[in-house]
């Protein structure tokens, strides 16, 4: 028996082995990253601007971050757990609890897709206090899911700079990420009548420009209210919403497209390790077909040199 004979032989010896043992439904414990989220959108006025988008199709800071929420699930591993919130004023209302998005894609995808300005419940953007309830909010659902906080950070009215709100809650207690949507600049906020229907823009003696305190001292000094600046113009606030991120110990990321958004919602800080009972009958199918091949190859080689002897070696 030559050596390679011998060679091929175990070789096929350790693919049947390999093969016989997929039908033992072999398992391991391993520890794996998996992700449970609440996606917390804003819809507020600002939430309207079309800002984002491409040039020949521009959509709402809203209609884009439904969007590329969905395209980004959709490449999410199985086992992901998503929920739904959303905020107006200064809160935020929690729609879903985190449910496997494999199974309960279509739901999903349906609610996601019907999130609408219209279903705002106060006509204020208290983006600050929003995020704060939001991180209260997830305290209570069972899991530890990651907040992913959807907004373009424009308060409205302006906050007073003297006493911004304060976050009372645990700094870390949960752990998450603030999304910015929009672009830099500064851009009319859409406005619409009692049906819905496009009214225009919002103007600058329509909107507040500085915070209610001081508009509220001002009025009882008898003063003008003031009607002049750039509060009925909106864009992405960046710089303040990484401010609220470093203050809550939160990420923050630019939203811009799939492919980054992925990565982050991935990211080793958002994941949550978990020992689970991992199907291996895959590798020792791999192992199996590997061995197979490799016994042909041995063989062929052997055939191979065999007919190459020259007949005075015979």
């Amino acid at each position: 028996m030559t050596q390679h004979y011998r060679t091929q032989l175990l070789l096929l010896l350790m693919a049947g082995l390999a093969l016989g043992a997929t039908f033992t439904e072999p398992t391991l414990e391993l520890e794996r990253p998996t992700y449970r989220y609440v996606f917390v959108f804003d819809i507020t006025g600002s939430m309207n601007v079309q800002d984002v988008g491409t040039t020949t199709q521009p959509m709402s800071r809203l209609e884009y971050a439904k969007q590329m929420t969905l395209q980004t699930l959709k490449r999410m591993p199985c086992g992901t757990e998503a929920g739904l919130a959303l905020f107006t004023g200064h809160r935020a209302f929690l729609m879903i609890t985190p449910v496997e998005i494999c199974a309960n894609y279509r739901e999903l995808s349906v609610v996601l897709s019907n999130i609408d300005w219209r279903m705002t419940w106060e006509a204020r953007s208290e983006v600050a206090k929003g995020l704060f309830k939001s991180l209260e909010l997830l305290t209570s659902v069972a899991g530890a899911p990651r907040l992913v906080f959807v907004t373009d950070g424009h308060e409205a009215p302006p906050l007073n700079p003297d006493v911004p709100p304060q976050f009372r809650g645990e700094v870390g207690a949960v752990n998450g990420v603030i999304v910015g949507v929009g672009g830099a600049k500064l851009v009319p906020i859409p406005k619409f009548d009692k049906t819905g229907a496009p009214a225009g823009f919002w103007q600058a003696d329509e909107v507040m420009h500085i915070d209610t305190f001081n508009a509220e001292r001002i009025e009882r000094d008898g003063g003008a209210p003031i009607t002049s600046g750039t509060e009925h113009l909106s864009s992405l606030r960046e710089t303040y919403l990484e401010n609220l991120a470093a203050d809550t110990a939160l990420g923050y990321h630019h939203l811009v497209g799939t492919g980054a958004f992925e990565e982050e919602l991935k990211s080793a800080e958002l994941a949550l390790p978990k020992v689970v009972t991992t199907d291996i009958r895959a590798w020792f199918g791999l192992l199996a077909l590997g061995a197979f091949v490799a016994s042909l190859l041995v063989g062929s080689r052997d055939k191979l040199r065999l007919a190459n002897r020259s007949p005075d070696r015979r």
